[in-house]
């Protein structure tokens, strides 16, 4: 294919229009002799020339004269064509490429993780840290079972350590039922809850899973020990922004209705 094939000209085309810069205005049987163009196609060639302001034709004599227009404005309109057309091409190709992978997201399974990790240990406090360091925006937490019936040093060790996070730049809320709430009023959730102005605590009745929800990206689920009361076997994070979406939904029904906890000190 020649460079004006490339540029969107048939090769009758690019025969006519060649013909014409030799010959100036000329009458299309002129056109067909000089390009070998066949005679039966073309005035179908110079029309289609025509239509695309590639050449002029001229109607005040018979028979009708074309000519061809100055290369660089052949050249310029060809090129603004393909640029076009190239253009559609590609929305419809991106166009494509979102249909499958809104198809294909469907089939993949949600990315998740577990970790064995006891209510109060080191790697507790250590996992609780790698939360607030991958928040960009927002920690909402919910705490219930099993820390109701957990050894208090535990829920203590716990409680601290995630007060001294909550002075950095991440809004975090804390929703967790009024018996919990008056039995860890630590010194360290006091003094949050004064200087932390992203960090505020609210309480609700009836609390049935302990969860974290990140960024509303990410949500950590605790798992609670099926035989030994107050313990924790470990948790799981499932990166699934759709289900990280909905829970932290229900976290905002739930904090909209839930009772704010205030400083003892004000």
């Amino acid at each position: 294919m020649s460079d004006l094939g490339d540029l969107g000209l048939s090769s009758y085309e690019e025969a006519a229009y060649r013909a014409l810069l030799q010959l100036g205005r000329a009458t299309a049987s002129d056109v067909a002799e000089t390009g070998d163009v066949p005679k039966g196609r073309i005035y179908d060639v110079l029309n289609g020339l025509a239509a695309r302001d590639i050449v002029r034709a001229h109607t005040g004599s018979e028979p009708r004269r074309y000519e061809a227009v100055h290369p660089d404005e052949a050249v310029d309109r060809l090129l603004a064509e393909r640029e076009r057309e190239l253009a559609a091409e590609r929305d419809r190709y991106e166009n494509l490429a979102d249909s499958v992978s809104t198809e294909l997201s469907r089939t993949v399974p949600v990315e998740g993780q577990f970790w064995e990790v006891g209510l109060g240990a080191d790697d507790a406090v250590a996992a609780m840290g790698e939360q607030f360091d991958r928040a960009d925006d927002r920690l909402y937490s919910v705490v219930g079972p099993p820390y109701g019936e957990s050894a208090p040093e535990a829920v203590r060790r716990e409680t601290e350590a995630y007060a001294d996070l909550v002075a950095g730049d991440v809004e975090a809320r804390l929703l967790t039922t009024p018996e919990l709430a008056a039995a860890n009023p630590t010194e360290a959730l006091v003094d949050a809850l004064d200087s932390a102005e992203g960090f505020a605590v609210r309480t609700t009745s009836t609390i049935d899973l302990t969860f974290d929800v990140l960024d509303g990206e990410e949500v950590y689920l605790n798992a609670p020990a099926p035989f030994t009361p107050g313990e924790r076997v470990g948790a799981v994070v499932v990166r699934d922004p759709e289900f990280a979406v909905r829970m932290e939904a229900r976290f905002e029904e739930a904090w909209a209705e839930a009772e704010p906890v205030v400083s003892p000190r004000q």
